[in-house]
């Protein structure tokens, strides 16, 4: 008996210390990456300060370092750290949680999972430029552009860009990705791409009955984010991608306080005057699960990106 026992200690142990690792990065304060914040890592800062060493032994220093969160490191982070090891200060200005890979659930939009009844066109278009600003997509992909109604459902702009729905027809059912808006689509109605059109309906019809549903997206890995051209801390637009279900919310912390993003037709959540490069955000699904953040390397606050580019996130949602 005490055999097992030992051995499950040590299994426990084990995955601990590899949990524990795995978040390390994301101590602020924590210079050296020893899991802890002390007088060695102060004095590691100092020595930085000086000039007699131009690097921090961490994955991202910015990320631990800046202390402040005002994108730079300098004397004010060091004089916080000093203050958080005496016990003057119990948190830094930029307090960044962990990702949380356990998402929360504060209740689902109504009638999320409900049946739609509607019609379908097809159209060979939509593979670049579609309004959801999903590009690149791959040409064999099956795709479909949305009705203005339910894009932009439940309130809130682009609600469903990105979402996988499964369409059934008179010859079957298959699975599509909304990348697209459909302008002249009266409620519920889809304009497919051809690939998928032909394998529920009659191609001849030109338009066909429909049925159709939000399901679960065909995916692996975590979330990513797609931050937008043009972006900065002082004018910050962020697009979820790589997501199991419809992410209707974004917010982000400043300062302790969770600020709601504002969802863009363009499917991108806007936010202006960001207090740090690293900022840690939430996001909540149409089921409403709500997962916890952090966005690593947005543009520094002395200069905008001049092209998109993607940020893997850490966490994502449930099945």
């Amino acid at each position: 008996m005490k055999k097992y026992f030992c051995i499950g200690f040590i299994l426990v142990f084990i995955q601990m210390f590899c949990f524990s690792s795995s978040f390390a990065q994301y101590l602020i304060g924590d210079v050296n990456n020893d899991g802890v914040v002390n007088s060695t890592d102060a004095a590691i800062m100092k020595r930085y300060l000086l000039g007699i060493i131009d690097t921090f032994p961490v994955e991202d220093e910015m990320l631990t370092a800046d202390t402040n969160g005002d994108g730079v490191i300098d004397s004010t982070d060091y004089v916080l750290l000093r203050r958080y090891i005496l016990g003057i200060i119990d948190k830094f200005p930029k307090d960044v949680a962990l990702p949380t890979p356990e998402p929360i659930n504060t209740g689902a939009y109504p009638d999320w999972d409900k049946t739609y009844s509607s019609y379908a066109t097809f159209t060979g278009s939509g593979y670049t430029g579609g309004s959801a600003l999903l590009d690149p997509i791959p040409p064999d992909m099956e795709i479909t552009a949305l009705n203005p109604y339910d894009y932009n459902g439940f309130e809130v702009q682009a609600a469903l860009a990105g979402a996988y729905l499964e369409v059934t027809g008179e010859k079957g059912s298959t699975i599509v990705y909304v990348n697209d808006l459909y302008p002249e689509g009266g409620p519920g109605a889809l304009d497919l791409c051809p690939i998928s059109f032909d394998k529920i309906g009659d191609m001849a019809a030109g338009i066909i009955d429909i049925e159709w549903r939000i399901v679960a997206a065909p995916i692996t890995g975590n979330v990513s984010y797609r931050i937008k051209e043009g972006s900065s801390p002082s004018w910050l637009a962020v697009q979820v991608r790589n997501h199991k279900y419809p992410v209707l919310k974004m917010e982000m912390n400043q300062n302790g306080q969770w600020i709601e993003m504002e969802k863009m037709f363009w499917n991108h959540f806007l936010i202006e005057n960001v207090i740090s490069t690293t900022p840690q955000i939430r996001i909540t699904d149409i089921r409403g699960y709500v997962l916890t953040d952090i966005i690593d390397s947005i543009p520094e606050f002395d200069r905008a990106n001049s092209e998109a580019y993607i940020v893997p996130g850490n966490v994502q949602f449930p099945d």
